[in-house]
């Protein structure tokens, strides 16, 4: 039997639940409403999808892992590569320039990460179906596919939503290697595990999982073969396999990665100068920022029932209490090391959320036999909750002010025009027909550009962490000294009306998140700009809409914002800036 043969049966039984499918359905129509947010970048700053790699496929750095960097260039950038240098063989460089291929990879970059979703449904689904039921399964389904604490981060190129995908397709592997006791199970889980903490580090977690699904397995009925299974020992050598294999220059490059490693260790629980101490009450906090203040509710009161079925019944290997005690355990894990964090962002949390939502299992099993029609009954209110949050999460990026301001750069830069941009400002570099050439500030012997090209030349972020990690982390020998290199080291010198007055751009961009930093001249600087205090006229003028108090989550990671465009005053320099109508402030 070929590969085909098999996964065919298991497809049609897929297709033939009606529900799974609408449950598939609502998750994509969410996850694509707003799938426009930048047009030709990704705004969220901890976007992987787009990051470059050397040709041999060498990343940058290793505080965040290239697992998902890897995967989206080979699925989505390289195809779509490939027709751009086909196409400037067939009609020329300058001619290729007019196709939008920026917009092009990042539309399928998103799509990429929307499938990726859609097979993490379908895998809770799939577990679910396994150890609890039906029932359980598709009422897991719907949380999955409708919660807006989920669907948030499929609008991103961050490794978050992917690494969703990597922890349950590792536990898929797992719960095989449960049911079937195949060695072949045993490596494929190992692998995955490994792969998973290539999307992101915290990936590693689901590996407990494989460890409780080995001792809990029917196929291990002794001491001997629980504790000294070679089937496990080999399983586990797979890990490390899976690290390698999913990112080779990890090894070949190990005292970079083991370095980049563990200043992203030692950094990220104190990140914005946090006090030393324990973040449980924090990340608990931040539940309803995923599943809502209704379905935290509901989801803890499940966990708790269900939990409260298999220490009274103290059947642990039965079919229900393997499957809960599975999620249990990365849950439980996670939670430990994470809730540690004096730093606490629902970034940080949300990983957890799928197993937590998976405890809900052994009780949705038990109602469903009794009652399930009162329970979906019940259900409705939340579900259709949750959907309209899921929809407003697409407004809320596609009312996003930086999007009208693409338009207005593009309706009034013409040749020979100097832009300057603060750090957080869209890079309008991305949009290829504008031919617009980034400079960085911050180089001293920046790139030339000729009198009839367009310059943009981009301020450095002035967020003050190299300061604060020396000083906070002056003993810790792996953050001493690199803060500089990994975080950015910016002249404040930049940031003075004199320096402004050499520099006189044409036209200024300014994004909130670089107005509100730690330095005073930074922050008095862009104030005094903003106020027309200097000799610039503010011609756009937006925000973030403010959003209804009633919907979650209550914050989208880099998403409120301010953007303001200024062009210097005619009176400065007579004729030098020839607008075509503009939109209002």
């Amino acid at each position: 039997m070929n590969l085909l043969d098999k996964l065919l049966p298991r497809l049609r039984t897929l297709t033939e639940d009606k529900l799974l499918l609408l449950c598939l359905a609502l998750a994509v129509i969410f996850s694509a409403n707003g799938i426009g947010w930048g047009r030709y970048e990704c705004w969220n700053r901890d976007e992987m999808g787009l990051r470059s790699v050397s040709v041999f496929g060498r990343p940058g750095d290793y505080l965040h892992p290239p697992g998902y960097t890897y995967l989206n260039r080979i699925c989505v950038l390289t195809p779509i590569q490939s027709v751009r240098d086909i196409l400037r063989g067939v009609i020329g460089k300058e001619a290729v320039r007019k196709y939008p291929f920026n917009k092009a990879r990042l539309f399928f970059s998103r799509v990429f990460v929307i499938l990726l979703y859609l097979v993490t449904v379908i895998v809770a689904y799939r577990y679910c179906l396994t150890y609890y039921g039906i029932f359980a399964a598709r009422i897991v389904a719907v949380l999955f596919a409708t919660t807006a604490g989920f669907i948030d981060y499929n609008h991103f190129l961050s490794t978050d939503s992917p690494l969703l995908f990597g922890m349950m397709l590792a536990l898929y592997l797992i719960m095989r290697a449960n049911r079937f006791g195949m060695l072949r199970h045993y490596l494929m889980a190992g692998f995955a595990i490994g792969a998973a903490f290539n999307i992101k580090y915290n990936g590693l977690a689901v590996g407990i999982a494989f460890v409780v699904a080995h001792f809990l397995s029917d196929h291990n009925t002794t001491l001997r073969s629980r504790f000294f299974s070679p089937k496990l020992l080999k399983g586990l050598a797979m890990v490390p396999v899976g690290m390698v294999a999913t990112s080779p220059h990890m090894l070949l490059d190990f005292h970079r990665f083991f370095a980049d490693f563990m200043y992203v260790n030692a950094v990220t629980p104190r990140y914005e100068g946090q006090a030393e101490g324990f973040g449980y009450i924090s990340f608990c906090r931040e539940f309803p920022e995923i599943l809502g203040m209704p379905g935290t509710i509901l989801v803890t009161l499940l966990a708790v029932a269900s939990l409260v079925m298999i220490v009274w019944r103290r059947s642990w290997f039965a079919t229900r209490s393997v499957g809960f005690l599975m999620a249990l355990s990365v849950f439980l894990l996670y939670f430990v090391k994470m809730g540690s964090f004096p730093r606490v962002e629902t970034r940080y949390v949300l990983p957890c959320i799928p197993f937590f939502v998976l405890l809900t299992g052994p009780a949705l099993a038990a109602i469903g036999e009794r009652f399930s029609v009162l329970f979906a009954v019940v259900l409705t209110p939340l579900v259709v909750y949750n959907c309209v949050c899921s929809f407003m999460v697409g407004e809320r990026f596609k009312a996003d002010p930086r999007l009208p301001a693409l338009d207005w750069i593009q309706a009034n830069v013409h040749r020979g025009l100097r832009l300057e941009s603060s750090a957080g400002a869209p890079h309008w570099s991305k949009n290829e027909a504008l031919g617009i050439v980034e400079v960085d500030a911050m180089v001293k012997h920046p790139r030339t550009v000729s009198a009839d090209g367009v310059m943009d030349l981009r301020l450095p972020h002035c967020n003050g962490r190299a300061q604060l990690f020396d000083k906070i982390f002056a003993k810790n020998k792996w953050v001493a000294g690199q803060a500089g290199l990994h975080e950015g080291i910016s002249d404040e010198a930049l940031f003075t009306p004199e320096a402004l007055a050499k520099r006189n751009p044409d036209i200024i961009t300014v994004d909130l998140c670089d107005m509100v930093v730690p330095s005073p001249t930074v922050r008095a600087f862009f104030e005094n700009l903003t106020t027309e205090k200097f000799p610039y006229k503010v011609v756009y003028d937006r925000q973030s809409p403010r959003d209804p108090g009633w919907i979650y989550p209550k914050e989208i990671d880099f998403l409120q914002t301010r953007c303001v465009i200024l062009v210097r005053k005619q009176d400065s320099s007579p004729g030098a800036l020839p607008l075509r109508p503009a939109q209002a402030k």
